[in-house]
């Protein structure tokens, strides 16, 4: 038969890490720890009483709370395939639509008509330019 791991969860609630100094520890902001976990921490049950009574984590009771019931571990059940990993060309998450406005569509013949009515205006708008420079000398 197997132990039951002894677990102690102090949880920081407030939006800065927070430094508990009794136990030279800083517990980062919006994050759960065990202080039981052996693979990180070397306190005793005892020591973490006494910072519960009258230590820092007493002093700081409005941004760190201690657990009864470790915090559930929520795991993404997305299945790993080679499309999950790499980007394609072929899906794209945005949608292109190809739309034809009417006003925009221009014969050949208007085309030529609306280029000549073009140039003749800019060799008039020319042409006044010149004579203004010539005027002012």
């Amino acid at each position: 038969m197997k132990k039951e791991a002894v677990t102690f969860w102090v949880t920081n609630i407030s939006k800065m890490n927070v430094s508990l100094a009794d136990l030279n520890l800083t517990i980062k902001a919006y994050s759960s720890v065990n202080l039981m976990d052996t693979k990180h921490y070397q306190y005793k049950v005892d020591q973490l009483k006494k910072s519960v009574e009258s230590g820092s984590i007493f002093k700081k009771r409005d941004k760190i709370i201690v657990r009864k019931v470790a915090p559930e571990v929520l795991i993404a059940n997305i299945p790993l395939t080679r499309e999950t990993f790499i980007p394609t060309r072929e899906r794209s998450m945005l949608s292109i639509k190809e739309e034809n406005y009417e006003e925009l569509n221009v014969s050949e013949d208007d085309q030529k008509k609306s280029d000549e009515i073009f140039a003749n205006e800019n060799a008039e708008t020319a042409d006044a330019d010149t004579k203004l420079m010539i005027q002012k000398v």
